[in-house]
This record gives structure tokens, C-alpha cells and sequence, in this order.
């Protein structure tokens, strides 16, 4: 097990099975653009993944229609982790990509600038960082969980976690004495109890799922690829 297999996907909400790979598409996408938007730190990359992942399970979907809901989005989530970690292969170091934020219905410029602000803080740490500290407090593996997953010590997931927290609760604000943007946020979010971080990063991530959904999780990309490899088929999976 490799670093871009670690995170562990929500359950879908429902057991039964899509009618299709449309109804697949339809009930997963929202979240799968979610937690790649976390992953990568910037929404044209998290894109550019969830597309190519769909369409992986899309050319595949005679054997991937089979699967148990559960078991199916978890092979489009790694399928996303394997496509995100090609594109960041390819980039330039420090090369970054403009962060745009999707606009949740009902909120205010303060919650959008605080999710901007946690997905750039998210976006600075080194990949291994962000992916144990989003393991941890966003999915709720322990320790030994995630070094199972990455096939290292457990010890060596604390000191990444601990490093991955303490420049996370730097860069928004948890660290202060008196209360930083990210505690503010958590405040508008109607959180109270909890880890600070964990609180936060939780939130960003029903925030950012509330937005994708708002969305129709259009992605038009992911669509117009699947229309072209269908008529490439000659008709559906």
C-alpha cells in the first residue's frame, strides 16, 4: 500500500445498487470531488483527477458495475489518488495552480475566504503531510491504521502528523491565544466540540461536499469524456 492509496472514502449513503453507470456517477461525484479537492489543494487538479478516474471506472464498468456500492467508489477514490499523484509528478517544484473555490448556497465571503484559506494552508504542506493529516482527522484512522496503509512506522506517522498540525494551526489561526480565523470558522460552521483542527478541517470538507452538490456535481469535463468514449463504444457499459 502506497501513499495515494491511504485515505479511506465515506461510505456511500445508500446500499443499493446504481441503475447504471450514469445513477454512479450521479449519487458519487460531489463527494469525489470533495475529498480530491482536498487532496490536491486546488480545484483544476481535483478536475482533471476525478475525470480521468470516472472515466477509468466508465471504460471498466462492466466488471465495476458488479461491486458493492461501497467497494466501487472506493476504486474510483484510488483510481483519483493514482491520477493525482501522475499530475503532481509532472509539475515543477513550487510550481502552484490558482486555488478556486466553489460557492456554497447561503453562505457568506467570510466562510469562502476561510475555505480558501484552509485548502492553502492544506496546499503547502508536503504531500505526505497532508495526506496522514487528512487520514487522521478528516477519515478518523489511528495511527497504526495509517502506517499499515503506508507500510511505515507508526512512530514516523506521529512525527509527520505532528509536523503536518503544528504548520496547519500556524497558517490559519489555531495556534493564537485569542482566537484565529480557523477558530472563527468553526464557530460559523455551529461546531463546538472537538479537536480544534480536526473541527476545522471536517467542517471545510461538509462545506466544500454542501457546495459540489449545490452544483449539480457538474462536471462537464468528466461528462463530455464519458459521451465521447461511449460513442467510441457505440453505446453504454
Amino acid at each position: 500500500m502506497t501513499e495515494r492509496d491511504v485515505a479511506r472514502p465515506e461510505d456511500t449513503r445508500s446500499e443499493d445498487r446504481p441503475d447504471g453507470f450514469g445513477e454512479f456517477y450521479r449519487l458519487t461525484s460531489a463527494r469525489m470531488l470533495t475529498r480530491a479537492t482536498m487532496i490536491c489543494a486546488s480545484r483544476q487538479d481535483a478536475e482533471d483527477a476525478v475525470a480521468d478516474a470516472y472515466l477509468e471506472a466508465f471504460r471498466h464498468w462492466d466488471r465495476i458495475g458488479g461491486y458493492e456500492p461501497r467497494a466501487a467508489e472506493r476504486w474510483v477514490h484510488t483510481t483519483m489518488q493514482r491520477r493525482w499523484w501522475k499530475i503532481a509528478g509532472r509539475r515543477r517544484r513550487g510550481e502552484a495552480r490558482e486555488l478556486q473555490v466553489p460557492v456554497r448556497p447561503c453562505s457568506t465571503p467570510e466562510e469562502t475566504a476561510e475555505v480558501s484559506m484552509v485548502l492553502s494552508a492544506l496546499g503547502s504542506l508536503a504531500e505526505r503531510e497532508r495526506i496522514v493529516v487528512l487520514a487522521h482527522c478528516v477519515y478518523g484512522m489511528s495511527h497504526k491504521e495509517i502506517a499499515e496503509r503506508l507500510g511505515i512506522r507508526s512512530s514516523l506517522v506521529a512525527l509527520v502528523l505532528f509536523q503536518a498540525r503544528r504548520r496547519l494551526e500556524r497558517l490559519t489561526g489555531l495556534s493564537g491565544r485569542h482566537g484565529g480565523p480557523g477558530q472563527r470558522f468553526a464557530r460559523l460552521l455551529g461546531v463546538q466540540d472537538g479537536e480544534p483542527l480536526a473541527v476545522l478541517l471536517r467542517g471545510t470538507w461538509e462545506w466544500l461536499g454542501e457546495a459540489f452538490e449545490a452544483q449539480g456535481t457538474a462536471l462537464d469535463r468528466v461528462r463530455d469524456a464519458i459521451e465521447a468514449a461511449r460513442e467510441r463504444r457505440g453505446g453504454r457499459p
